[in-house]
């Protein structure tokens, strides 16, 4: 149930477009609401202690997905130097299959590639064959493999690469035009009223 009266739109209403979707820093206000979004698909779910480290953690980057003042997506990275890797990314689940993964990875693929960062790894489970197939169109090989990675079900994971110096294509956006766009957009949200769900 929504903390509020309000009614959200649902995916169909809102008329999503690509242009809908809008990728910022997401800051503690978030903690509750990326909770609640880790719940509906993480058999490991994290509390709300964790999330909080990780947006308190210097080598965390934590961006959001927002469509309007609503945050419907996540994707946790940690960069160390030049290398970064993705320890989660979740989306609401009536905001899956609608772009919004494939947007925020291209977010954080051009983030990566203005940072200076060289090599950009993840897990997937074996199983995934969706996610598999998402990260393969963003250019990611596979470059290894975990048995009994998953402490839920002792699924196998394969681990994923990305070289950005193979990757040309993110390379016409400009470093300060990224970092002038997170600003506005931050700010914007921090002084809307946005829609924060509980877990339940």
């Amino acid at each position: 149930m929504s903390s509020r009266d309000e009614k959200t739109p649902g995916p169909l209403e809102a008329g999503v477009r690509q242009e809908d979707f809008l990728v910022a820093p997401v800051s503690h206000f978030w903690s509750s609401r990326l909770v609640a979004i880790d719940s509906t698909w993480n058999p490991k779910s994290w509390s709300h202690q964790l999330f909080e480290r990780e947006l308190n953690e210097p080598l965390s980057r934590v961006r959001g997905l927002f469509v309007g003042n609503l945050l419907v997506g996540y994707l946790i990275a940690h960069v160390v130097l030049d290398e970064a890797h993705i320890v989660s990314l979740g989306l609401a689940p009536e905001w899956r299959k609608k772009g919004g993964g494939r947007f925020l990875l291209e977010d954080f693929l051009r983030y990566c590639r203005l940072d200076g960062i060289t090599t950009l790894t993840l897990e997937v489970r074996v199983s995934n064959i969706p996610a598999r197939a998402l990260y393969e169109s963003c250019g990611f090989t596979v470059a290894g493999f975990r048995r009994n990675y998953y402490s839920d079900n002792g699924e196998d994971a394969l681990t994923m690469r990305c070289d950005f110096q193979t990757r040309r294509d993110f390379e016409t956006l400009q470093p300060r035009e990224t970092a002038a766009l997170d600003s506005e957009l931050s700010t914007s949200l921090a002084k809307g009223t946005p829609h924060v769900q509980d877990a339940h």
